[in-house]
């Protein structure tokens, strides 16, 4: 779920938010390097200069810590870009995590959700990697409810994306020509989640409200969730887009999705089958 309430004054958007990591991801490997940080990168559309966000995670680890050394991050690319899956974020706050692994800790857990709000609206959550409510402009993180996480454990979901991306910023510059209409209250957020924690009635949940703006200009992507809803299949648009997430039950309706997304976005779609986990990170 992806419920913005309207625009705060420090500019950011004040939003409530179901967010759940997956197996589905990026790889990032992280050594120790000699002079200076440096990115290299399995898709060379990915941008590896300064602007890139592990490396900006990585100058402000150091400027924490006050000592560091520098490190070479290797970044195995799966995750779509303007997907609005939290691919750079997730990247940022994985990095901040191993650099701080492979310096012993040297940041608590708070430093390191401080340091993360810094670098990106998203990028918290990602420090736990944990399912959880978002509220804010992203940066409180509220671990899910016992009875939440029942209807959220391994909880299957099929990931669908055309070819193309979307801006996260337009998206929400769009979302605000729409004021008021566009917005929703918080109350309304809240009651949507109190709801699925009593029966988990997730066609009531998976609800997003950038999917009006962004299906405005990208009319296929409306239109192909709608063809979906009409079939019985609960979806949304995945943050700002492109990509759509599907719940799935079975192989049997994997098929079935997917054979109706191939069908109105052509073979050659992007289609991953993956499920709700816990994002861990191994140091060898």
């Amino acid at each position: 779920m992806l419920s913005v309430h309207g625009r705060r004054n420090d500019g950011f958007h004040a939003l409530t938010s179901l967010v759940a990591p997956l197996e589905f991801g990026d790889y990032l490997t992280i050594r120790e390097a000699a002079s200076h940080d440096q990115l290299l990168c399995s898709d060379p559309r990915v941008p590896i200069g300064d602007k890139n966000l592990i490396l900006q995670a990585a100058t402000a680890f150091r400027s924490a810590c006050g000592r560091a050394p520098y490190f070479l991050f290797e970044l195995e690319k799966h995750i779509p870009m303007q997907a609005g899956l939290g691919g750079g974020s997730s990247n940022a706050a994985v990095a901040l995590r191993g650099m701080n692994q492979w310096m012993g800790h040297p940041l608590s857990h708070a430093d390191l959700l401080e340091l993360a709000a810094q670098i990106g609206s998203d990028c918290p959550f990602f420090i736990d990697a944990k399912p959880a409510v978002i509220r804010g402009r992203g940066e409180i993180v509220e671990p899910l409810l016992p009875e939440r996480s029942v209807h959220i454990a391994q909880a299957k979901l099929l990931l669908f994306r055309p070819e193309l991306g979307v801006d996260t910023a337009w998206a929400y510059q769009q979302l605000a020509g729409l004021a008021p209409s566009g917005y929703e209250s918080e109350a309304v957020a809240q009651q949507r989640l109190q709801q699925f924690d009593q029966d988990g009635d997730w066609s009531a949940l998976m609800v997003n409200s950038l999917e009006l703006p962004v299906g405005t200009k990208y009319i296929a992507i409306p239109c192909l969730l709608q063809q979906l809803r009409d079939a019985g299949v609960d979806c949304m648009l995945s943050g700002s887009g492109s990509c759509c997430v599907a719940r799935v039950a079975s192989e049997a309706q994997v098929e079935k999705v997917s054979k109706i997304i191939r069908d109105a976005w052509g073979d050659a779609v992007f289609v991953v089958e993956t499920s709700v986990a816990q994002i861990e990170s191994k140091a060898r």
